[in-house]
């Protein structure tokens, strides 16, 4: 028995454990601190997109109000009942070259020659004085 010690003494008694950390109190009053400027950041953010969004509508009202046409009297509108002639548009009048315009049923025209295509001809006015800048 010469290897072996067996120690009769007793037992230390066992620790408690230690006390989970507590957080001081200047650690809780940042923590508070930050979020109520979080929060206090919220509400001036949302407040600006108030303010911003609620200008955009009285400037877009202002713009309606203001192109508005006024009618001062004396301005008489030519109304002749026809759009395209009040922007410019001329009718196209039927000419001898037009083979259908005296016939009421639309009769399939022979096609054009395959060199030119008569509404891509050149302007013969453009032609000349293209020849003579040259």
């Amino acid at each position: 028995m010469s290897g072996i010690r067996i120690d009769n003494s007793p037992a230390p008694p066992p620790q408690p454990a230690p006390p989970p950390p507590v957080a001081p109190v200047n650690d809780t009053m940042r923590r508070l601190q930050i979020g109520i400027a979080g929060v206090l950041t919220v509400l001036l953010l949302v407040g600006m997109a108030g303010l911003i969004g609620e200008r955009a509508r009285e400037r877009v009202e202002g713009d309606v109000a203001a192109t508005a046409e006024v009618k001062m009297p004396g301005d008489e509108e030519k109304s002749s009942g026809a759009p395209l002639e009040e922007l410019g548009v001329q009718a196209v009048q039927p000419s001898s070259k037009d083979e259908n315009a005296a016939t009421p049923v639309k009769v399939p025209q022979a096609a054009p020659s395959a060199a030119t295509v008569p509404d891509l001809e050149p302007d013969p006015a453009l032609q000349r004085a293209r020849q003579s800048k040259q």
